[in-house]
């Protein structure tokens, strides 16, 4: 496998290649969707790095949740917007009017899908379903379809060196690469999920599972590098015809991450940022557990649950059938700051992360925060994993076997004790976590770009 991995300063951030790079997206702030902090981290530390960035992408999709501080990191940089033309968006305004459509609702997008196909309530709104039938790799096709276009005449404009593309959306490589070629650019492609190997990828017939496979390997054969947030996802890139792949994780910024500040001689607190999905991040099995501890341990009996998320309807109904709604509180969707700021005031930040195909490479984005602030992690998903590696071999947390209720409730009720206690859990090793430092991973992707513009300009 030609798989590199990000390490300690593999580069200097300084661009020694004074270059114009198209910095293609489908979300962009203030849309806080899909790969948010990455993409924003992307534009901020390359432009510091020298590089000349011009982002095009999509206008807000509707129902995606935005927080307009983002904005201050990317200020200054040029941005063309195209209508978002989300299929199930659009599908779902039509049918509205017929009230079979369930509501998107924001921030529940599988790891591996556009925005706007996520579950709620346990199924796929109607009009995701409907869409899976008409937009192959997702709901961002139609978008991608201008994006060539518009980058001929962006280029023309500003003379571009080199595209860069971060997705999911698949579109946006498709798109990417295309435009590459029309325009003879190098193009550098960021995946952020697995493609073919996504658990959440279904699609109603081999067709449509076969035209998927087949878009993969046109960006992966056309791609002049390729970067993944794990190993197992850059494997696949190479699987489907990259000619290599540089491993960049997800990571934190610690100008961003408020110092981890529990509130002591106070009740157990977890925290979990985000919102749950029945298919990504499912809570009932931690409500049981908490239930079952509150009997054994009287100082879990006002321990409590904050979610810095959305509502989920389904999931205030498992708190309430565990007998634990009283513990759990949604405090909707915060700004980027506000959320850590909250977080840090907690015992441990959960994360929770099925066991099953495709999920071995997964670490998500929520984990990183936790690092970044020093928060103990409580991880409900697999040991062997990407993730499980990463805590336990960093000592920056707890993994319990995803399934393992048994283990989950007696882990609970150990923190119950060391916080009475006032006995640390964790002990995070800085010298395995140094690497997720933003600022040395977009040093990575700067050293990329400038390798592939080299080459371009060499032929």
């Amino acid at each position: 496998m030609r798989v590199r991995y990000l390490r300690l300063y593999y580069a200097p951030m300084q661009s020694s290649t004074s270059s114009r790079i198209l910095f293609i997206v489908y979300e962009y702030p203030p849309s806080a969707g899909g790969g948010g902090q990455r993409i924003t981290k992307f534009t901020r530390y390359l432009t510091a790095a020298g590089w000349s960035l011009h982002v095009l992408t999509a206008e807000l999709v509707p129902g995606r949740p935005t927080d307009n501080s983002l904005l201050a990191e990317v200020a200054g940089v040029p941005v063309t917007k195209l209508p978002a033309r989300h299929v199930a968006a659009a599908i779902a305004r039509m049918l509205k009017p017929l009230r079979f459509a369930r509501p998107m609702v924001a921030g529940t997008v599988a790891a591996g899908a556009s925005a706007g196909s996520g579950v709620s309530g346990g199924q796929r709104p109607l009009s995701s379903r409907i869409s899976r039938w008409l937009a192959v790799p997702d709901d961002a096709l139609f978008w991608s379809k201008r994006v060539p276009a518009v980058a001929k005449r962006l280029h023309a404009e500003h003379g571009f060196s080199a595209i860069l593309a971060s997705g999911p959306p698949y579109s946006t490589l498709v798109a990417a690469v295309r435009a590459g070629r029309e325009l003879g650019l190098p193009v550098v492609v960021d995946m952020r999920d697995p493609w073919v190997g996504n658990l959440h990828a279904k699609w109603p017939t081999a067709w449509h599972q076969r035209r998927f496979a087949e878009l993969e390997r046109e960006v992966m054969t056309a791609a002049a590098g390729v970067t993944a947030v794990s190993d197992v996802i850059a494997e696949e890139c190479i699987e489907m015809g990259a000619s290599g792949a540089i491993v960049i994780p997800n990571g934190f910024d610690p100008t961003d991450m408020p110092r981890w500040a529990p509130v002591e001689d106070a009740p157990l607190k977890l925290a979990f940022l985000g919102q749950f999905s029945p298919r990504l991040s499912d809570p009932s099995d931690i409500f049981v557990a908490l239930a079952r501890a509150r009997e054994i341990e009287p100082r879990l009996q006002h321990a409590t649950i904050d979610v810095l998320g959305a509502e989920s309807p389904w999931a205030i109904e498992a708190a309430e059938q565990a007998g634990v709604a009283d513990a759990v509180t949604f405090h909707g969707f915060k700004p980027y700051a506000e959320a850590l700021a909250a977080v840090s005031s907690a015992d441990a930040g959960l994360l929770i992360l099925p066991d099953g195909p495709g999920s071995a490479g997964v670490y998500s984005g929520k984990l990183f925060d936790y690092l970044g602030m020093g928060i103990p992690v409580l991880l409900y998903g697999p040991a062997k994993g990407a993730a499980g590696k990463l805590v336990a071999g960093a000592n920056a947390g707890l993994v319990v076997p995803f399934g393992d209720v048994d283990a989950m409730v007696r882990t609970l009720c150990e923190l119950a004790v060391a916080k009475a206690e006032h006995r640390a859990v964790t002990a995070p090793d800085a010298d395995v976590l140094a690497p997720f430092d933003r600022t040395k991973q977009v040093a990575t992707l700067s050293a990329e770009i400038e390798r592939v513009v080299r080459g371009a300009d060499a032929r």
